[in-house]
């Protein structure tokens, strides 16, 4: 099994990602059986996702995310794969890169190594790059993995922020001005769409939030400073 060479250093104890869920999983969706691949996965996601570059696209992000899946189940529907794809979908990420979540998508490949059916390993691969959110999800698995992943915009506005602030760390070699225009861009087209959310579970329970935050974000933008 090739991974990626494992980044350093976990951000905070209290964003430690849950193995015996990760395991649970794994083991409920895999045709092969091999403890100690999955203990060897989830071990390289960790480092991953706790890497010291990793501000906004880290563990802590993948809880939020998993979270919102658990809290929208009874409305919308689990899928394994949905589940599966919150795991992996920023598994790779180089501030900047627009094929990350294509290779996200690649390393799940290689992390499986054989141990999912050709079906799953397919609509799982979907799902992580559908997150690139520059395509409308189709499918409702699709529709549930963008509005979790997109969850964070209906946070409260402190946490919003810090989130905000939180992703301008991850980008530094940018100016204000080029990170401005690079954020801002992806931000206005969300703020055109009439719908930022496509589930109704998110739709009711976070798009006003959720559209409130992001004016008030390119409110700040618009002033030329990065929050």
């Amino acid at each position: 099994m090739m991974m990626p060479q494992a980044m350093e250093t976990p951000m905070t104890a209290a964003t430690v990602l849950d193995q015996q869920r990760f395991t649970a999983l794994w083991r409920a969706t895999t045709e092969r059986h091999d403890h100690g691949h999955c203990d060897a996965v989830f071990a390289e996601l960790a480092h991953l996702y706790t890497g010291p570059d990793r501000h906004y696209h880290s563990d802590e992000h993948i809880n939020l995310c998993l979270t919102r899946l658990d809290e929208a189940r009874e409305s919308t529907g689990y899928a394994a794969t949905v589940e599966l794809a919150v795991w992996f979908h920023d598994a790779i990420f180089e501030p900047g890169d627009p094929e990350n979540e294509r290779k996200s998508a690649a390393w799940f490949r290689d992390c499986a190594d054989g141990a999912f059916s050709v079906d799953t390993m397919a609509k799982v691969e979907s799902l992580i790059v559908v997150t690139t959110h520059r395509e409308s999800p189709q499918s409702w698995q699709e529709k549930l993995m963008v509005d979790v992943d997109l969850s964070s915009f209906g946070l409260p506005w402190k946490e919003f922020i810090r989130d905000s602030r939180n992703i301008r760390r991850e980008f530094k070699t940018l100016t204000d001005a080029e990170f401005i225009q690079r954020q801002g861009n992806f931000i206005r087209q969300l703020d055109a769409h009439s719908e930022i959310y496509y589930t109704d579970f998110f739709k009711q329970r976070y798009e006003p939030v959720a559209r409130e935050n992001i004016r008030r974000l390119l409110d700040v933008y618009e002033s030329g400073v990065a929050p």
